[in-house]
């Protein structure tokens, strides 16, 4: 996670002075540790109705604040003052999820997906449609393809060889995203945070990181049928 020394700086920086460049550098250091916080409760106890991106989306609710409230200058590790709260905020969305089984956390997420594929104010409702189901399907596949660092999951050959297709073909468009594409597009199916969480990370509204990940997900689905992409994975 990089040396102490170096992380007292960002820690400074962001505590009391609220840097954003600090922030999301100490989230993105602190995100696989939070990721794996939530893998350890997601393989003890599985909730077959519950998606592991719900259980991440919780962990990283939980690491957020506990960032947020996290006082450096008392000398106490980062992690062991936030694995509670991080573990905390995972068991609080099952709680959540079975005191009342029609809701689901990660249905803001999918939300947040909706109305950025039905932002466009000059497209026919015919294109919000195509544009809303085309827009979701690749959602699911970077959803997949996010996941596969936390379990296994058995194929035949040939449904193996097509999934390690698609996610080479993901990978190099996420690649050829722009910066701030790219880091929309990682907190959101990576990380699970939804949009407003990225919006208070980057020092942007909501609408915005709508927009950009709009274009993000309408740059991936023109790069993945290009001649070049395609010509990568022949």
């Amino acid at each position: 996670m990089g040396s102490v020394a170096d992380e007292r700086e960002l820690w400074a920086s962001y505590r009391p002075g609220n840097d954003n460049a600090a922030h999301q550098e100490l989230f993105f250091r602190y995100a696989p540790w939070a990721r794996s916080v939530a893998r350890d409760v997601y393989r003890r106890i599985r909730v077959p109705q519950v998606e592991w991106g719900d259980y991440a989306h919780n962990a990283m609710v939980g690491l957020l604040e506990a960032m947020s409230r996290f006082d450096p200058a008392r000398g106490v590790a980062f992690t062991g003052y936030a694995k509670a709260r991080v573990r905390g905020a995972v068991f609080n969305g099952l709680r959540s999820f079975l005191a009342d089984y029609n809701r689901r956390d990660n249905s803001s997420r999918i939300r947040d997906r909706m109305d950025s594929f039905g932002s466009g104010q000059d497209e026919d409702v015919l294109e919000q449609i195509i544009s809303s189901v085309a827009g979701l399907g690749l959602g699911f596949l970077l959803d997949v393809a996010a996941a596969s660092d936390v379990f296994q999951v058995d194929h035949d050959a040939s449904a193996m060889a097509e999934r390690h297709q698609m996610d080479r073909l993901l990978e190099d468009s996420l690649a050829k995203l722009s910066d701030r594409e790219r880091l929309v597009m990682t907190l959101h199916y990576h990380q699970h945070v939804p949009f407003v969480e990225i919006a208070a990370l980057l020092g942007v509204s909501k609408g915005r990181v709508s927009q950009i990940h709009r274009a993000a997900v309408e740059r991936i689905r023109a790069l993945v049928h290009s001649p070049e992409i395609q010509g990568k994975d022949a």
